[in-house]
């Protein structure tokens, strides 16, 4: 048996994996749901989506959703546009070369730094920030208005402090192997290692994807992993309904969890755990009347740099996006407040959130009244962060896997969903090879 150490989507994709190889898997979770950080919510009527809102697969993920029985939502047909704050108003961010050349968007200095970028070379550090990165690339105007509300956006994190190498990989090989960042992703493209993406979301929820999985799988919720500890043949696992035996344990929990369980048998590892920071995010949904937000962006929604001060990271146009998240006559609109800059703002008592938050929707959505209703949902530990902390973790990751430790959670190698299922899947896959290995030679 494989143990695996928290129902989130990795640990639950890995875990179905191992089943669809005939290798048993148990999973233990703490908390009485699954999924971790995917949590679809019923707003009656309406449906919240408290974590990642949406998913961008490649065509293997698109099929495998299928072959499960989801059944996948494209964005509803119109605009899609990503819009910027920048001087207090939303500026939509130019979707190709014309639309570059002929906008306003960025000044002429600008566009010709982002034009020009093929043909200058710059050998970029050994350790590097993704500000760093994107400065010397592109320029220092790129790097404000577009790459600091993409990285709060999307990682909830200061890009002066996040590295290339952990949090936008492909990027950076490009610019390795053709000395260029535009140059090396259109090769990549040429050759199919860039493949197109859908952008989706499931009926019924993303959470219902962790429900389907579970379906196939024996989840013991509300039953923690308390410690683990080194047996004959692989491990014990420590849990308020006794010991557990397992030829090999999968962490699929946050790295603060993590340090936990492991400070007995690798505190080193336990130590380099607790010391990766995390971002914290308060997601709020707000329905209004459909009259009532007057000003709704006509889009997918807008982005907010640290240089605007404003109290979210950014808001979704949830229901612009995908209809069924509202009911006819109503609006939805998901904020993300917090993160690793502004970490005190998603700890504000819920009346002072609410209505700073009513106040930025007043201003920028022209909303009229008072919300119909709003939800909040808060995560502490939100997003972990690509530093220099989460670098030093690949290494001890590394070695404790010969001893039959394996990481599978979003604090290595990805934080999206896609990310997460397919790491999960993939380690699956080398789990079963070793166990099938293993009894090849009867061991």
């Amino acid at each position: 048996m494989i143990a695996v150490i928290g129902a989130g989507m990795s640990g639950l994709a890995c875990a179905w994996q191992l089943r669809q190889h005939g290798v048993d898997a148990v999973v233990f979770e703490a908390s009485g749901r699954m999924g971790g950080k995917v949590l679809s919510l019923d707003l009656a009527p309406g449906l919240m989506e408290a974590g990642p809102n949406t998913v961008l697969a490649d065509e293997a993920l698109w099929q495998w959703l299928l072959e499960l029985g989801l059944t996948p939502l494209p964005p509803a047909p119109g605009p899609q546009r990503r819009f910027v704050l920048r001087h207090g108003h939303y500026r939509a961010l130019p979707d190709g070369p014309a639309a570059l050349l002929s906008g306003s968007y960025f000044s002429w200095g600008a566009k010709w730094r982002l034009l020009s970028e093929p043909w200058r070379r710059s050998a970029p550090a050994e350790v590097e920030t993704v500000a760093a990165f994107f400065r010397r690339r592109l320029g220092e105007e790129a790097l404000a208005t577009l790459v600091d509300p993409f990285i709060g956006g999307v990682f909830a994190g200061d890009p002066e402090e996040l590295l290339m190498a952990e949090c936008l990989p492909a990027l950076a090989a490009a610019e390795r192997e053709a000395g260029s960042l535009a140059l090396g992703m259109w090769r990549r493209w040429r050759r199919g290692v860039v493949r197109r993406k859908r952008m989706f979301t499931l009926a019924g929820g993303l959470s219902s994807l962790a429900e389907r999985l579970a379906r196939d799988l024996d989840v013991r919720l509300g039953c923690p992993a308390l410690g683990l500890e080194r047996a004959d043949e692989g491990w014990r696992v420590l849990t308020p309904r006794g010991p557990q035996l397992a030829s090999a344990v999968v962490l699929a929990l946050p790295a603060p969890q993590a340090a936990l369980l492991l400070k007995d048998c690798e505190p080193d590892w336990a130590s380099a755990c607790a010391a990766l920071p995390y971002a914290p995010l308060t997601v709020v949904a707000t329905v209004t009347e459909e009259q009532a937000l007057r000003r709704p962006l006509n889009g997918f929604g807008g982005l907010h740099p640290a240089s605007e001060q404003a109290l979210a990271l950014g808001h979704l146009m949830s229901s612009r996006i995908y209809p069924h998240t509202a009911a006819p006559g109503l609006k939805l609109v998901t904020s993300f407040i917090g993160g690793r800059r502004q970490a005190e703002l998603a700890g504000l008592p819920d009346q002072t959130l609410l209505r700073r938050l009513n106040l930025e929707l007043a201003r920028l959505f022209g909303l009229e009244g008072e919300p119909l209703s709003q939800r909040i949902v808060r995560w502490p530990q939100a997003l972990p962060q690509g530093t220099l902390a989460m670098a030093a973790l690949r290494p001890l990751a590394a070695a404790a896997s010969e001893r039959g430790l394996h990481v599978c959670a979003n604090w290595l190698d990805g934080v999206s969903l896609p990310d997460c299922l397919a790491k999960g899947r993939a380690l699956a896959d080398r789990l079963a090879e070793q166990a099938l290995h293993c009894r090849g030679y009867g061991i």
